[in-house]
């Protein structure tokens, strides 16, 4: 699955903003290190400084950046827990701990901190973000809960944000296919498709085909075709396509009509 994060990608403005925040000669040496993506260098150059990081929370931020560089997601998410805690105005780190819970997989503790974020961010008298609906939508479909992950999908593809609009479209085809209505999902997918290309296109096509399949008692003669589509998936560069595809295709294989 792929994840994006939001403050856990460097703009300038961050940066700027975080040279003010922390030792200059530390932070611009730890970043230097993380522009390389040499990350374990990033974190033994800014270790110091965190001691005393109250009050300048990218300091934490850069270092979160560099446990998420090592795919070390758990300690991302400490450092952030406590920019958080710290900075109530910090929704996009909320946003990024979520995130995060999700990479780990960690989908029932996703749901529920973001929820528990997006409470706090009403009783402020402020819009919840997309970028945490989505992520809880992703969450909710994680966790097994299709019909709050496609109630949540469709509320953060009304997004201006077309990264948000797109993410809010897979994850409501996704959710739409876990329940079934396949018409619709085959109608969500078309507009993804139409926004950009991507290997999950095909495979999400493999699967309402698989679907169809099964729904019309697992005709012989239309196996082949569900077979050849995850086959050429089986061929993919991506290597998570490969793998969900691989799966898929023992399983169709084995499969049996009732």
């Amino acid at each position: 699955m792929r994840t994006a994060l939001k403050i856990l990608l460097l703009t300038a403005t961050v940066a700027a903003s975080a040279q003010k925040a922390a030792p200059e000669s530390a932070y611009e040496k730890a970043l230097a290190y993380f522009e390389q993506k040499n990350y374990d260098a990033c974190i033994t150059a800014i270790r110091p400084a965190i001691k005393d990081a109250e009050g300048k929370p990218e300091l934490r931020v850069l270092v979160a950046h560099c446990h998420a560089g090592k795919k070390n997601f758990a300690d991302a998410v400490a450092h952030l827990r406590i920019v958080a805690d710290e900075n109530e105005a910090r929704t996009d780190v909320r946003e990024d701990i979520v995130a995060l819970l999700l990479a780990q997989g960690k989908y029932r503790e996703a749901r529920k901190v973001g929820y528990r974020y997006a409470e706090a961010i009403k009783e402020d008298g402020k819009p919840v973000p997309a970028a945490l609906t989505l992520n809880v939508a992703r969450a909710e479909l994680g966790y097994g809960k299709p019909s709050a992950a496609l109630s949540l999908a469709r509320e953060a593809k009304q997004s201006d944000n077309a990264e948000i609009k797109y993410g809010g479209l897979i994850t409501e085809t996704r959710a739409l296919i876990a329940l079934g209505n396949l018409a619709e999902a085959d109608i969500a997918l078309s507009y993804a498709e139409s926004m950009r290309e991507a290997d999950v296109h095909a495979m999400l096509r493999a699967n309402i085909a698989e679907l169809q399949w099964a729904q019309q008692k697992f005709p012989e003669d239309k196996r082949a075709d569900v077979v050849a589509a995850y086959e050429k998936l089986g061929r993919s560069e991506n290597p998570e396509i490969k793998t969900a595809a691989t799966r898929n295709l023992e399983r169709v294989k084995a499969m049996k009509a009732p």
